[in-house]
């Protein structure tokens, strides 16, 4: 970052007193205060789209965020020989905790802000992101036929983390079935076409790193993966991990539900493609297919160990989505 300190003061128009690693980039210190720069593993096209949601979200009155900091040639990007670079004001705060109430309801309510700002969001070029609008129904099919494939692969293998998965590979898999019949029998696709045509602003990775609060103020950061996408698919984010730290508590899931309808209203129709997703065994998919796809031999008891986790909290998962309607 020091070679490149010169360009980034004459590109940004700053001067630099100090550069320290921070996550994927670099917090500088400034005379225009704190910024924090990172390089971009993406596009040019898909920071101007980022740019864009940014900019309606300010417009709508929704400043709670990290703006892209301008060029001197008013690009939201400073291009150089080894790649783009995207610089932000830093934001200060905690990370959000999905085990404090206040914490998730803050956060509830800093999306449901979002998202009420977000509406209108409708881009230019929509073909050159990374658009997922409408594929929930193929990803979920992918990921069931990972994990069938996946048996497949264990019976072959037959150590402990293999026999585990193969003794409740049925139940899985047929949650796996009854979340892609709910999800075909709800109105996805109308919801689909209604976001394609009226917009919305959908983060994507609204998780507890992206989530920082400071007195009562919430604020959310790095929206690296923002898209036109069904509202609903970020509060799914939130109440999965809100109810992994509550063992599917069902009055836990209406304080958010409630917190978020305070703002901005949910119709019957995303209440059910909500409950597929949730009833999509996602963590199950997920250490299974890490498990067989990155393998790594002194992993097998920590895998092992991630694996009994999804198991023990299956039931009152199962409780969970039973009680679901009545929110």
């Amino acid at each position: 970052m020091q070679e490149s300190k010169g360009l980034i003061e004459a590109g940004f128009g700053i001067r630099i007193a100090g550069i320290k690693p921070y996550r994927a980039g670099y917090i500088l210190d400034t005379n225009a205060g704190k910024k924090y720069i990172k390089a971009c593993q993406y596009s040019k096209e898909r920071v101007q789209f980022i740019h864009a949601a940014k900019t309606h979200l300010i417009a709508h009155h929704f400043t709670q965020i990290d703006p892209y900091c301008l060029t001197v040639s008013k690009q939201p990007f400073l291009e150089t020989e080894d790649g783009i670079y995207t610089m932000v004001n830093l934001i200060e705060g905690r990370e959000c905790e999905f085990d404090d109430d206040h914490d998730v309801i803050r956060a509830t309510e800093a999306l449901a802000m979002m998202h009420k700002a977000g509406h209108g969001f409708v881009p230019r070029g929509i073909d050159q992101v990374s658009n997922s609008l409408g594929k929930l129904p193929m990803c979920l099919k992918k990921r069931l036929e990972d994990i069938r494939k996946l048996r497949r692969k264990a019976e072959k293998e037959r150590n402990g983390f293999d026999y585990l998965f193969i003794e409740h590979f049925d139940d899985f898999y047929n949650i796996g079935e009854k979340s892609l019949e709910t999800l075909f029998g709800s109105k996805y696709n109308k919801l689909v076409e209604a976001t394609l045509k009226e917009g919305m602003i959908c983060h994507h990775d609204y998780s507890y790193q992206n989530i920082l609060l400071k007195g009562e103020k919430a604020s959310i950061i790095n929206f690296d993966y923002c898209n036109l996408e069904l509202k609903i698919y970020d509060i799914v984010n939130i109440l999965r991990r809100r109810m992994r730290k509550c063992n599917w508590d069902i009055q836990k899931a209406k304080m958010v539900l409630d917190a978020y309808r305070k703002i901005e209203p949910l119709e019957r129709d995303e209440m059910k493609v909500m409950k597929s997703m949730l009833l999509f065994p996602q963590k199950f998919w997920r250490v299974i297919n890490r498990y067989y796809n990155s393998k790594r031999c002194w992993a097998q008891k920590n895998f092992t160990q991630m694996l009994e986790e999804v198991i023990s909290e299956k039931e009152s998962h199962m409780q969970f989505m039973e009680e679901f309607d009545k929110l």
